[in-house]
């Protein structure tokens, strides 16, 4: 199976040549079917990783082109939406219970839009119809999750924690519980003797590290003695192999053998079926190196997923790829859309006083979706910027 390689030329759309022991599965050793599999999982592994790196540059592009546009006209359409309510909201046809539901709706608008940020506005508008003033909302909240820390966590921040915010004191709350808990043991100041066994696992263990790098150190010096520019009089062959040689350098640097033996392929210093003749030795520092480029590979993959597996359940995190993630993006862009096509249109609509009214028909104050008509739960969705359902 080709695989992608730091090597490859993507304007010549060249690849190198693939590394492997040849031969049937039955024919080969252990040893040698582990060499295999661990060059095709670097394959797949290189193949991901590179999948959401290019994810990770599109998404942000997306993110910063067609999503952000979209979330700042959204914002700005429900702040216009916020000072049609106020105004409504103190019209003299509007009855005492309408009024109400007006300031109900207004209110939890407002309560939306400070969550994505303070605004001054929006607090004197909270302030304006509220029983309690912004800051005594979030005192309440404080003191709440203050309670919670207590009961929840066993966490006494007592009364000079210094959060302004729920979101500050939860930071608290993680420092807190951290430190509080039991630091590693100290080691024994006098270390108990190794078995014999023990002992001997450990010398061979270390051997083997000390083979494995002496093995990759060995395909590099190779290369190094073949690629070397400074050898070369022809300025364009001098060239070629400078560029070459650096990518020789940046490969042994991150211990990528694979990508160190595909060169060699590649330049013919070793033919197809070198893997084949390799002592068993040699062969077993190789499958360390690998394993070792195999995992650094794996952390990799997982470090650049990150941002994108947060809060999704292990389910998902099992199908998620690319391909999802970025329609997952578009729905949300078609649903931003959506939302803020629906409040540009309320915002015409309910300029007119009887219209207003009459969209409040069976809408409760405090009351669920659940017990709205579609008429009222429609609006209530405009007002809070969400997708409407079919």
């Amino acid at each position: 199976m080709q695989q992608p390689s730091l090597f490859d030329d993507p304007e010549a759309g060249s690849k190198l040549p693939v590394v492997g022991v040849p031969g049937s599965r039955a024919a080969l050793s252990p040893a040698q079917k582990l060499f295999n599999k661990l060059i095709d999982r670097i394959g797949t592994q290189r193949q991901l990783l590179q999948q959401w790196r290019d994810l990770e540059s599109r998404y942000r592009q997306r993110v910063a082109a067609e999503l952000a546009p979209v979330q700042g006209r959204l914002r700005e359409k429900r702040l216009a939406m916020v000072r049609l309510l106020d105004e409504a909201a103190g019209h003299k046809s509007l009855s005492k219970s309408q009024r109400a539901k007006v300031v109900d709706l207004l209110l939890d608008l407002v309560s939306d839009l400070l969550l994505e940020g303070h605004d001054e506005e929006l607090v004197r508008v909270h302030d304006k119809y509220s029983e309690l003033s912004f800051e005594e909302s979030q005192q309440e909240d404080l003191d709440l999750a203050h309670a919670m820390a207590g009961s929840i966590f066993g966490v006494d921040l007592g009364d000079d924690h210094g959060a302004r915010t729920p979101e500050e004191l939860a930071q608290h709350i993680a420092d807190k519980v951290n430190a509080a808990r039991p630091a590693e043991p100290a080691p024994p100041l006098r270390a108990r003797k190794k078995s014999a066994k023990a002992a001997a696992r450990e010398l061979q263990r270390e051997q083997a590290v000390q083979g494995a790098s002496r093995s990759l150190r060995e395909v590099y010096r190779a290369l190094a003695s073949e690629l070397h520019p400074d050898r070369e009089t022809d300025a364009a062959e001098r060239a070629r192999k400078t560029s070459l040689m650096q990518q020789v350098n940046q490969a042994y640097e991150a211990r990528d053998l694979l990508a160190l033996l595909e060169l060699q392929l590649s330049i013919e210093q070793i033919d197809p079926g070198a893997m084949a003749g390799l002592a068993q030795d040699r062969l077993a520092h190789y499958n360390l190196v690998l394993q070792e480029q195999l995992q650094r590979l794996q952390e990799e993959l997982e470090e650049v997923r990150a941002p994108f597996t947060m809060g999704r359940s292990l389910r998902d995190l099992r199908e998620l790829t690319p391909a999802k993630v970025l329609q997952g993006l578009a729905d949300d862009l078609h649903h931003l859309r959506s939302a803020l096509k629906h409040v540009e249109a309320d915002l015409l609509a309910f300029r007119d006083i009887k219209v207003l009214k009459n969209s409040l028909r069976g809408y409760r104050v405090g009351g669920s979706d659940d017990e709205m008509d579609m008429l009222e739960s429609l609006l209530l969705d405009a007002l809070q910027g969400r997708p409407r359902r079919p």
